[in-house]
């Protein structure tokens, strides 16, 4: 080990490459310390994440054991871009007294009802909302919630089992599918929560924003603000953009107003990623993730908008970082995916691809499924299909170049 500060990263499936970790390591002087979770993902990447730091692995120790060998190494800090590698990354901060989020924060930054409750008693923002843990419980949610009324899992991420409903016929059905996991991903806790209904949007922009900040304390500042395309039915997301938006520059203020303030309301350290509906009432928060945005630090590279790996590493370490303003001008950095409809049961067949390939303004094309293949819109974004990426020069090239992507016929379903 070199005399560098160690960061330590807690390791798994999230969303930032090994490869720009170790480019902000250097920029940061740190070197990098991966602590692997015992999960599959993480342990076929140790190989990976060998070439740019040294890996502890958790697999087979205790905590005490783990938290013994790392402290041995003396790190400066900890960060995790995992939102399931969380809270045990709470855990071991807290026993290796490093700055990250506090222990007596990490419910509610991870338990979506539990923000909720935060935000409110905050003043940040007020939703009608019931935790449901068994379909009996639903009769006395929904008089309370009211109708329509958005169904999301307590815990998750990547909008796994999240859907409207407008009768108590449907969500009753909703609700039983969802707690005995016939034909799709079992929850064991749901919340009932007030619909926020998006202002009029035109196609192909979305009637949310997302804000990535980063927080020391009551310094909450934001980092990066992707931009979203519309949904997929029925709450999926289509990928976003940046780094200036479509949504005018006031009202961006103002998203990122609130966007700190929510994250301030969970004592936050560290970056988090707020999302936020754009209602004909004004902004309102869906809800706050502890880590950074998917995408996000590739469009804010791709845009030359801001820096968030580096901000983040940062910020971890205790060292000083610099924000950007909002931008009004320059490229216009896109990831948009490509879901199957929501009937869809199989992928049928795929060919051509090379035509997504070839439209303007697409740099490359990750196709994430094979024939045969099952789709489910109920996993989230683990169903997705293919990612396409780019930039475009205005938000007029980007939206024909969203259509041009829809319009090419490359797959089929079943």
């Amino acid at each position: 080990m070199s005399d560098k500060p160690v960061l330590l990263v807690v390791y798994d499936t999230g969303s930032l490459a090994p490869t720009r970790l170790a480019e902000a390591a250097r920029d940061n002087g740190c070197s990098l310390v991966f602590v692997t979770a015992g999960t599959d993902h993480a342990r076929e990447m140790i190989p990976t994440l060998e070439t740019v730091g040294s890996v502890v692995d958790a697999a087979g120790r205790t905590e005490a054991e783990l938290v013994a060998e790392l402290r041995a190494l003396g790190p400066a800090g900890i960060i995790t871009f995992s939102e399931f590698q969380i809270a045990p990354t709470v855990r071991l901060a807290d026993a290796l007294g490093l700055r990250y989020h506090r222990p007596a924060d990490v419910d509610a930054i991870t338990h979506k009802d539990l923000q909720r409750q935060r935000f409110a008693e905050a003043g940040v923002d007020s939703v009608r909302f019931r935790t449901i843990t068994g379909t009996e419980q639903a009769d006395e949610a929904i008089a309370y919630v009211g109708l329509p009324a958005i169904i999301k899992p307590v815990i998750g991420a990547s909008s796994r089992n999240t859907q409207a409903v407008a009768t108590a016929e449907e969500c009753h059905a909703a609700l039983a599918q969802m707690f005995s996991g016939d034909d799709g991903p079992a929850e064991t806790a749901v919340m009932l929560e007030e619909l926020l209904v998006g202002r009029e949007t035109p196609a192909p922009w979305g009637d949310y924003i997302a804000v990535d900040c980063v927080a020391d304390g009551d310094d909450v500042r934001p980092v990066f603000v992707t931009s979203k395309f519309a949904l997929a039915e029925p709450f999926r997301e289509r990928g976003g953009y940046g780094g200036f938006s479509v949504v005018p520059q006031d009202e961006e203020l103002a998203v990122r107003d609130l966007a700190c303030r929510a994250v301030r309301a969970l004592n936050i350290h560290g970056v988090a990623d707020v999302e936020i509906k754009l209602t004909a009432e004004g902004p309102r928060v869906i809800e706050v993730n502890g880590r950074l945005g998917a995408w996000v630090d590739d469009l804010a590279i791709r845009s030359g908008t801001s820096d968030p790996a580096r901000v983040a590493v940062a910020a971890a370490l205790g060292l000083p970082y610099e924000t950007p303003e909002v931008k009004q001008d320059g490229p216009i950095a896109f990831h948009y995916l490509i879901v199957p409809p929501v009937g869809a049961r199989k992928v049928a067949s795929i060919r051509n691809v090379s035509a997504l390939r070839r439209l303007p303004d697409v740099d490359r094309v990750t196709v994430l499924a094979e024939p045969g293949a099952a789709a489910d819109w109920r996993i989230g974004a683990r169903g997705n299909t293919a990612a396409v990426i780019g930039s475009a020069a205005n938000h007029r090239q980007l939206a024909a170049t969203v259509a041009a992507i829809e319009n090419v016929d490359w797959i089929t379903y079943e």
